[in-house]
């Protein structure tokens, strides 16, 4: 599963420029409700993809069904119980993982936004972090994570440093331009080596 993942992620950053109207110059912040939009994307996006999952498992169970020898691994031969522990193994696992990792990564970003009066993170910039973690699937999502980390600490240092030489007020470096050009960097790197 390549293309799919992909596509949400192309499509959600394509969304997140307009939505912030960082593509023209306008912000559009103040006619529509971003955070509801972004919570949305990402249930949409979950459901897609668990939905996908599903929807393989019921290819391969056509697969096993119509071969004479996989038919053993099926009912009336085998338990059901086989079939879902291939199913999810093969299908929904390394997803239900990057979930988990993305929905603890929503709710420690807010966790420490709120304690830093929003110090860190855009509000939306919370449900792009957690999409992108869920759409790389276990284990790029981890990759995924130092990737960003990486450029974000490059990046606040070579802001800082920029702003110190030519005497601007620094503020902080903003995270929204990189949740997801890194995660569909790190998507298509992670599909060529493997």
């Amino acid at each position: 599963m390549f293309y799919l993942p992909l596509g949400i992620l192309v499509l959600t950053e394509a969304a997140s420029l307009y939505l912030k109207g960082r593509c023209f110059g306008i912000d559009r912040s103040e006619t529509t409700n971003n955070i509801r939009i972004y919570k949305y994307l990402f249930l949409f996006s979950v459901i897609l993809i668990l939905g996908w999952a599903c929807f393989q498992s019921y290819q391969q169970y056509q697969i096993f069904s119509a071969s004479p020898i996989s038919k053993f691994f099926l009912p009336p031969h085998q338990s059901i119980a086989y079939f879902l522990k291939y199913s999810f193994t093969h299908f929904f696992k390394n997803y239900l993982i990057s979930l988990g990792a993305g929905l603890l990564f929503l709710w420690l970003a807010n966790l420490l936004n709120h304690r830093y009066q929003k110090r860190f993170f855009e509000e939306e910039e919370l449900y792009l972090g957690a999409l992108a973690i869920f759409i790389m699937g276990q284990p790029l999502w981890m990759i995924y994570f130092i990737a960003v980390m990486s450029v974000g600490v490059l990046g606040t240092l070579f802001f800082h440093v920029s702003c110190f030489m030519f005497h601007v007020s620094s503020r902080r470096f903003p995270f929204y331009y990189l949740w997801l050009p890194v995660a569909i960097l790190v998507l298509i790197i992670g599909k060529i080596l493997v």
